[in-house]
């Protein structure tokens, strides 16, 4: 099982608020770590899971 299931199944259960509110600070603590890497490399991968986890947690988000 996914992280992404688990935080699914978990908000299903009614843990909703606190799943996004952890979503959303790892989304954000990411995105600070993109904007002040120098590593292009990295920038790319720190990127694509922004742009992951962001769309995973709009799915969870749309359950509701």
């Amino acid at each position: 099982m996914t992280r992404f299931e688990k935080d699914l199944k978990d908000a299903l259960e009614g843990n909703e608020i606190e799943v996004l509110m952890n979503r959303k600070a790892e989304i954000e603590r990411l995105t600070v770590e993109g904007k002040a890497c120098k590593n292009s490399f990295r920038r790319t991968c720190i990127a694509q899971d922004v742009a992951r986890l962001t769309a995973e947690y709009n799915k969870i988000s749309e359950q509701f």
